[in-house]
């Protein structure tokens, strides 16, 4: 990665290391540095602070969470296998970024424009789910009086919640949360 990208780039993936292991406030520049394989120095080349750094993590994680969920929404042929991948993707996705996760909501030093950013990609991630209701409701799968505001919220509210608990307060393996059974319940209800 000789692109200017692509040094920002290693840099945010040595510094996602730094944070997991050291936590926000014992994470130092140095430490980041050696990760990256570069002088601490180049590191402000590209960050003018390690609070700069810190956000700028969490808005390429957010970014590559979008892209990486529009893509499962993309893969799916029936809103179930779509469903599905959403949820096997959002709890593989916060495993992966387990401690970063921790981190993040621990720190409370977020600028205004990082909490619009936030706001903004949450707003996104909606409008992919109400895209998949849509299409759902044009292909049959459901039904055309739904609330499809309503209905999102209902995928991302059981989503993320059964991902959390899944991920968070179960000690079995990942391969082994029942995403079908989680999707069949949300969409086909409880009697």
């Amino acid at each position: 990665m000789g692109t200017r990208e692509g040094k920002a780039e290693e840099i945010i993936k040595a510094a996602i290391k730094v944070f997991s292991e050291y936590g926000y406030d014992s994470a130092k520049m140095e430490y980041i540095a050696k990760e990256a394989g570069i002088g601490k120095g180049t590191i402000y080349e590209y960050f003018t602070s390690k609070e700069q750094l810190f956000e700028r993590i969490i808005t390429y994680s957010i970014e590559q969470f979008c892209r990486e969920l529009k893509a499962r929404i993309e893969e799916g042929e029936t809103v179930e296998e779509k469903l599905v991948r959403c949820s096997g993707f959002y709890a593989d996705f916060i495993n992966s970024h387990l401690d970063f996760v921790q981190i993040a909501v621990k720190v409370n030093l977020f600028s205004k424009e990082m909490r619009e950013f936030v706001t903004e990609a949450q707003s996104q991630i909606q409008v992919y789910y109400l895209e998949l209701v849509r299409a759902a409701v044009r292909k049959g799968e459901f039904r055309r009086d739904l609330n499809e505001e309503l209905a999102v919220f209902c995928i991302m509210g059981a989503i993320e919640q059964f991902c959390k608990q899944r991920v968070f307060c179960d000690t079995r393996p990942l391969e082994e949360i029942d995403h079908v059974s989680m999707v069949d319940l949300l969409l086909n209800g409880m009697r």
